[in-house]
């Protein structure tokens, strides 16, 4: 095999993304041949061993995709200080620690989730640059006018300094439906509040071409990476 960057190998061997395999890297979790690796640092996968938290790693031969209609008040992490239910709940038990959410949807929000163990895969659909696209559906509480609207398609400032990009934003049958290219934390729902409307209901219903369609609620199923990218 060819050297690689570590994060990349913790990555195809299911540890965690590449930026969260950073994250173990600088906490020291990972050694290379009993050395405490450091961000940089390279791998011969054929020659090298590699560990986190003492557990010999060896590269994940098959990549997994599933997809979820996810319901809302569950969270995105595998974990949770305060008990609430996870999205890996509805994995099968074997997959549970070997893929993971490629972005988040926050508690309230329901529809279409990612999981897998392909780091490149994440990389492109996670990194603003490759702008792949993320389509949702909103309902407010109260309909927007066309000049709001517009402020939505044209970008508003939401945080302190940060300006969201331009976004396509259409109303059909009551609804808006939303593409947006990034993800920052919650924000459609600060889009909108930006503008003055509260969002009652968010769904995530496209993930570049991959579509929700009519899987149901709070299940799963195997895609390919040829229905994603």
């Amino acid at each position: 095999m060819a050297i690689e960057r570590l994060q990349k190998f913790l990555s195809n061997a299911g540890i965690a993304s590449r930026r969260g395999s950073e994250i173990f890297i600088e906490r020291g979790e990972v050694r290379i041949n009993g050395n405490v690796a450091k961000l940089g640092d390279k791998v011969d996968p054929d020659k090298d061993q590699v560990t986190y938290k003492g557990k010999l790693i060896r590269p994940e031969k098959n990549f997994y995709y599933i997809a979820l209609n996810k319901p809302k008040a569950y969270i995105t992490s595998r974990f949770d200080p305060e008990k609430r239910r996870s999205v890996f709940s509805f994995l099968p038990k074997e997959l549970q620690s070997k893929v993971w959410t490629v972005g988040r949807l926050d508690f309230f929000t329901e529809g279409l989730l990612l999981f897998t163990n392909d780091g490149d895969l994440t990389e492109q659909l996670a990194h603003p640059k490759y702008e792949h696209e993320k389509e949702y559906e909103v309902t407010l509480s109260q309909d927007i006018s066309d000049a709001d609207l517009q402020k939505i398609r044209e970008g508003v400032v939401i945080g302190e300094d940060y300006t969201t990009a331009p976004a396509e934003a259409k109303i059909r049958n009551g609804k808006i439906y939303m593409t947006i290219h990034e993800g920052k934390k919650r924000q459609i729902r600060r889009m909108f509040d930006k503008v003055g409307y509260k969002v009652k209901n968010l769904k995530r219903i496209r993930i570049n071409k991959l579509e929700l369609g009519d899987l149901p609620l709070g299940k799963i199923k195997n895609v390919t990476k040829e229905d994603i990218i």
